[in-house]
């Protein structure tokens, strides 16, 4: 596969091991006659949910005016991949917010906010 990196504006070749990248970049130079500045190959990780995670977070910050508080209770568990087929998607959000203390349009900046979260993994920041 080959794409080029829209921030760098790098060509970037995919392939199934280094040996193979090596092969791709020797027939490029001896073929087409092309000057290849190659670097270490890069692994695309992902990091994945194992076990049913329980979180209780408290979100306090006084400004000055009359400040802002929130308590985010929730859980965190893996998807069947039958589910995921269902969904077309790696995750999923589902709202069981209880009262109306919480006005209906803020419900989407969280679903947002949970979306976010899964760009970055706690282990080593990979997406999840």
């Amino acid at each position: 596969r080959v794409r080029v990196d829209s921030e760098t504006k790098e060509t970037i070749i995919s392939g199934m091991g280094e040996l193979h990248l090596e092969v791709y970049i020797e027939r490029m130079k001896r073929e087409y006659k092309v000057e290849v500045i190659s670097g270490a190959p890069n692994v695309n990780y992902k990091e994945t949910i194992s076990t049913k995670a329980e979180f209780d977070y408290l979100h306090k910050k006084q400004t000055g005016g009359s400040g802002q508080y929130a308590k985010v209770q929730g859980y965190i568990e893996p998807l069947s991949l039958e589910e995921q087929k269902e969904l077309g998607k790696t995750n999923e959000f589902i709202n069981e917010c209880i009262g109306t203390n919480i006005p209906p349009e803020y419900y989407t900046s969280c679903e947002k906010g949970t979306n976010d979260a899964f760009t970055s993994g706690s282990l080593v920041g990979s997406e999840v």
